[in-house]
């Protein structure tokens, strides 16, 4: 099948799994032939092998009336193509349009929601009721077929939204192997920051409430009394929610064993990885885990919550240990027990990495987006 694609988020932002997973597919179905194109209202990246269209949105700076201009663009904008795949909210808006006023296929994938309660940020609490709301009710006009990402979200979907089974299809996201595999050499990055015979713990992922990289700073202490020359990296920048690390550490006597890259570019995230021993990514609520299916495919062995779709990415004592959700002591003990036991470690890292080499791969991502483009296009051609 070839098809001329139109793909919809209304921002791209730089270290977004989203964008990767939307830049993924994209280059895969290109090459495969199909035409794509992207669709937004801004883009802070630069997608090399994808045409990135930025439409205009004349009231793209007031709150929820954009959301209704940015989906009168995307009509505009994507007038003749054979399906519109849009991502998130207020994306599924144009997609919803583009249906009905276009008369066009429409695919959505859902990634999911941060629950209102794990966010600090007022404003942040406000824009997520408003997805939330704006979502379920979208879902009930003009959707075609749905995407998602995990077997968590999909549960989520059927219960909390109300959506018949039939109509949702996992779609894992995917690793590219090219960049990431036990290969990669981390010693440059640990010798960028004076940690060449240190044990090395990393956290890698948002600086907000939710991803939880306070409660590696809360279990540091117990980490440092049993293993005494370990050190933290703790890398990725904020956005939306800001974690007040300073305050945490300012009352820690282990504020030297910390360092904070801020945001890691893309080329060298594969080396970030590479040089720790333990990959830690307690967070609260994933609907995937990008971070954690990337760690494994470096072949290391992961710490995190045991909570949302993380048990569908990490096999708790297979590929990494699961721990319950707020616990920094049991996490502690989790991280400490692998830096003790490094051929449970290295066999736990191996593990991992043929795990995910069968499961998470982008190609079967792909074939998984091009089933719902046909299940789609039936389902349009029912209804109308």
């Amino acid at each position: 099948m070839s098809l001329k694609v139109a793909i919809v988020r209304s921002t791209l932002n730089r270290g977004s799994g989203q964008v990767v997973h939307i830049r993924e597919i994209s280059k895969r179905l290109i090459e495969k032939g199909y035409y794509v194109e992207l669709f937004c209202r801004e883009s802070f990246v630069s997608l090399k092998d994808v045409k990135v269209n930025c439409v205009p949105d004349p009231l793209k700076n007031v709150p929820f009336l954009r959301h209704f201009t940015f989906a009168s663009s995307i009509v505009r904008c994507t007038k003749g193509f054979d399906i519109i795949h849009t991502h998130y909210h207020p994306g599924i808006f144009g997609g919803i349009f583009s249906h009905t006023f276009n008369d066009t296929p429409h695919v959505f994938t859902f990634h999911g929601f941060a629950p209102i309660t794990r966010w600090t940020n007022v404003r942040q609490m406000v824009k997520m009721l408003d997805h939330r709301i704006g979502t379920f009710f979208a879902l009930r006009w003009g959707v075609d077929h749905i995407l998602t990402v995990s077997e968590y979200l999909k549960r989520v979907l059927v219960k909390k939204y109300l959506i018949p089974p039939e109509m949702v299809t996992v779609c894992y996201n995917g690793v590219d192997f090219k960049r990431f595999s036990p290969k990669v050499d981390g010693d440059n990055f640990r010798e960028r920051y004076k940690l060449k015979d240190k044990k090395v713990v990393l956290f890698f992922g948002r600086l907000v409430p939710y991803k939880g990289a306070q409660f590696i700073i809360r279990a540091a202490p117990l980490i440092v009394k049993e293993v005494p020359e370990c050190y933290f990296i703790v890398a990725g920048a904020s956005r939306h929610d800001r974690l007040q690390i300073d305050k945490m550490l300012n009352v820690s006597k282990l504020k030297k064993r910390f360092i904070f890259t801020g945001f890691v570019p893309d080329e060298e995230v594969p080396l970030l990885y590479a040089s720790c021993d333990v990959f830690s990514f307690p967070s609260l609520w994933e609907g995937f885990g990008m971070p954690l299916a990337e760690a494994q495919a470096v072949g290391k062995p992961v710490v995190a919550f045991n909570t949302c779709a993380i048990p569908e990415v990490v096999e708790n004592r297979r590929s990494g240990l699961l721990v319950p959700p707020n616990d920094w002591r049991a996490l502690a003990n989790a991280i400490i027990y692998l830096l003790k036991n490094t051929d449970v470690a290295s066999r736990m890292g191996e593990y991992g990495y043929n795990r995910v080499r069968k499961i998470f791969t982008w190609d079967i991502v792909t074939e998984k987006v091009e089933e719902a483009y046909k299940k789609a296009i039936i389902h349009h051609s029912v209804q109308c």
